[in-house]
């Protein structure tokens, strides 16, 4: 019997607890109430988090109540009107509560009573964007994230408003809101059974504001599907889309956004049913969700993985995820930390809680750390390896991503990287092309570019063969497939190394990349080692971008530049947006790329032969909208290859420091880079630096078994080792 069986068998004794007699009986509650108002004046931080609560609040009841007729995108009048009515909602309904002052529930009921006068009248939404178009906002998504804030909104004035009056808010606005959300039309119903953010918010406001009318129906459909049998629902979602590390398998952006309505609902469910056990459902599964969300940033930025756009810890949703998480497990000292840089609490007992410990409690630091964070229901489809070096806000950090596509937010980038280093995002992805809820770009939505570009192999920190992308961009296709992990060790804070392959993005092809992050006394910086191996049958071009942030400064090969005229690198594919700025070659076994970035240097040591090419490109063209960011790019370029592979050194160096006009140690320290052997059994490589320095690198291909003792011989010299690699520096 699995999981959501046994919870749903649970549910059935337990589901005549629900109590909709008494409230607030959803996030707030009665005893959460109390301790709020006896703690007022005592807690700084949480004071001037009920400030900024009553003064959206106070602003929403010296205005006109509006209620427009929907006809906007993102951004736009009607959507942000809409948007911001249920936030003035859910803070008047919170005030109401705590200060009793009868004009914040009048304001609510008022503001319900108009869209129980609108919502009946309303056709779908009249901008056709998405195969589930809501009728508040363009998209389902939107309306019910109205659902979960007026839901709130309603149980904490529902003892104020009459009866005669709620019946006809819940028969003209709430009850069709719900029937629409879940089963409107068959993109609604398959959205609302769907594992994918868009049905963890719509079966959140469905569950919400059933809890809050007594409706057990509407509670069952929420927590165990449409046919109430465990196939889909609250706790079918725990069970798939997280892995038994936490990791939700549409990225850390995503991730961040998920946990809002995952964290609120099952907050509400803790409220209303705690003999479910909702955060100790599957060994915790939402505990480790926020612990893993947080992980996935450098310097509180999150990772730009995927559909992904700038976010931080600041955000609501992480607020909510880290006072929730706190209140019910207070063990997890370290989520203090970030509440702390936060600032900012929910008016609840949850908040609360957190700002009391913040007050109280000698606080440990938020730790990141070099983890695997292993993607799929079970774990076993990929993931993504995240290697640290240092712990301040200059640390360095790569992630890895090896993961399986990610559902419809998900790019053509596998095996691909991101780098970081010094505070800064040296060697970048994209992310998503979207104006969010800026109206004049397509409605603040993904652009037409999303598509055509960010989505696409070229536009990612991996190699592209044939000028095509992962399955030649086919999302069904790379639905059905993950990369592999090979191995994972971090270990020893000196070398840490992650491993993987990927034999389906393309037919015929093989690829692997073996990368990593070396701290040691002879590098001024950790120093990153990238391996990738690219086999096959036959011939190919193969493209491997670097991306990065910053300013040429110089390289070590000669190389035309176009001065007047620029051309796209392709015509499909993502190549059509790239301007080809210039071509080199060298004569050389290796070749540099040097930029700057902040006060430090960067450099792109790489292997090369007679045929390699050199090509700096920029993101732009074919982009008539202005609707790409124009990152520079350093391509190696690898015509009528069959089996190659791909070593390179990203290597931080020296300081650029313009306050004291000081500049140092601003060439590459590398002198050589040598693969001495690359074969299916392993690889090795060789560091020369320019003092003399030699190290040594291996990499086991096949037989990831750390327990077992692996020997081969390197220059006539035998070499026996118990891990998958081996690092050291050679004794001349």
């Amino acid at each position: 019997m699995n999981r959501t069986i046994r919870v749903f068998i649970a549910f059935l004794f337990a589901i005549s607890t629900i109590n909709a007699a008494e409230h607030p009986n959803l996030f707030l509650t009665p005893k959460g109430v109390q301790e709020i108002k006896s703690s007022l004046g005592k807690y700084p931080a949480f004071d001037k988090s009920l400030s900024e609560l009553k003064a959206i609040a106070d602003k929403a009841l010296a205005e006109k109540i509006e209620v427009p007729v929907p006809k906007d995108g993102g951004g736009g009048y009607s959507h942000e009107k809409h948007k911001n009515n249920y936030y003035a909602m859910n803070a008047a309904g919170i005030l109401f509560q705590i200060s009793a002052d009868k004009k914040y529930a009048v304001f609510v009921r008022d503001m319900l009573m108009k869209y129980a006068e609108l919502y009946p009248t309303l056709p779908l939404h009249p901008i056709i964007k998405s195969e589930a178009r809501g009728k508040l906002f363009w998209q389902t998504l939107n309306d019910a994230v109205w659902v979960v804030h007026a839901a709130n909104a309603y149980d904490c004035v529902y003892n104020f408003i009459s009866e005669k009056d709620r019946q006809l808010i819940e028969k003209n606005l709430f009850r069709p809101m719900a029937e629409f959300l879940s089963n409107g039309n068959p993109g609604n119903f398959e959205t609302f059974n769907k594992m994918h953010n868009h049905g963890t918010w719509a079966l959140s406001a469905v569950g919400m504001i059933g809890y809050t009318m007594g409706d057990k129906e509407l509670v069952a459909k929420a927590l165990y599907g449409s046919n109430k049998d465990g196939k889909s629902g609250f706790f079918r979602q725990l069970d798939m889309l997280f892995s038994p590390d936490g990791y939700y398998t549409e990225g850390p952006y995503y991730q961040r956004y998920a946990i809002w309505p995952f964290m609120t609902f099952a907050q509400v469910i803790q409220n209303q049913q705690p003999e479910l056990n909702i955060f100790r459902y599957r060994d915790g599964i939402l505990q480790k969700a926020v612990n893993t969300s947080l992980q996935c940033a450098y310097n509180g930025e999150f990772f730009e993985l995927n559909d992904a756009l700038d976010k931080t810890y600041a955000t609501q949703e992480i607020i909510y995820a880290v006072d929730i998480a706190y209140k019910n497990n207070p063990a997890n000292k370290q989520l203090l930390d970030i509440a702390r840089l936060q600032n900012s609490y929910l008016v609840s007992e949850e908040g609360l809680s957190t700002a009391k410990a913040v007050a109280m409690e000698n606080i440990p630091a938020f730790e990141t750390k070099s983890t695997l964070l292993h993607d799929g229901a079970k774990g076993d489809e990929g993931g993504i390896a995240i290697l640290r070096s240092g712990t301040d806000s200059k640390q360095s950090c790569l992630t890895f991503k090896a993961t399986s596509h990610g559902l419809s937010h998900g790019h053509f980038d596998k095996l691909s990287m991101i780098f970081y280093d010094n505070g800064n995002c040296i060697l970048p992805d994209y992310g998503s092309a979207r104006f969010l809820n800026i109206e004049p770009k397509d409605g603040g939505g993904y652009t037409k570019e999303n598509h055509t570009w960010a989505t696409q192999t070229i536009a990612h920190n991996t190699v592209t063969v044939d000028g095509k992308s992962d399955f030649n961009g086919d999302i069904k296709m790379s639905s059905k497939y993950h990369s592999d992990l090979n191995y994972f060790n971090a270990d020893n804070p000196e070398i840490q190394v992650v491993s993987a392959a990927e034999g389906n993005a393309y037919i015929g092809v093989k690829m692997n990349r073996t990368t990593a992050m070396i701290t040691n006394k002879a590098f001024e910086y950790p120093l990153v080692l990238d391996i990738y191996s690219v086999k096959s049958d036959s011939v190919h071009q193969l493209d491997f971008p670097f991306y990065y942030k910053g300013q040429l400064v110089s390289t070590d090969f000669k190389y035309q530049k176009s001065t007047k005229e620029l051309k796209a690198l392709g015509t499909k594919n993502g190549y059509q947006h790239l301007w080809l700025e210039a071509t080199g070659k060298t004569d050389k076994p290796i070749a540099d790329f040097t930029f700057v970035q902040g006060n430090r240097f960067y450099s792109i040591t790489t292997l090369a032969n007679p045929a390699t090419q050199f090509k700096m490109t920029r993101i732009g063209a074919g982009d008539p909208d202005f609707n790409l960011r124009n990152t520079t790019c350093f391509m190696i370029h690898q015509p009528n290859a069959t089996t190659h592979t791909f070593v390179s050194v990203i290597e931080p160096h020296g300081l650029y420091d313009l306050t004291r006009e000081v500049t140092e140690n601003y060439d590459s320290n590398l002198s050589n880079l040598v693969l001495l052997r690359d074969d299916e059994a392993f690889s090795a490589v060789i560091i020369s630096l320019k003092n003399g320095q030699k190290f040594l690198f291996i990499t086991a291909n096949k037989d990831f078994d750390e327990s077992k003792i692996k020997t081969l011989v390197i220059k006539d010299k035998t070499i026996s080792f118990k891990a998958n690699y081996y690092f050291s520096e050679i004794q001349n």
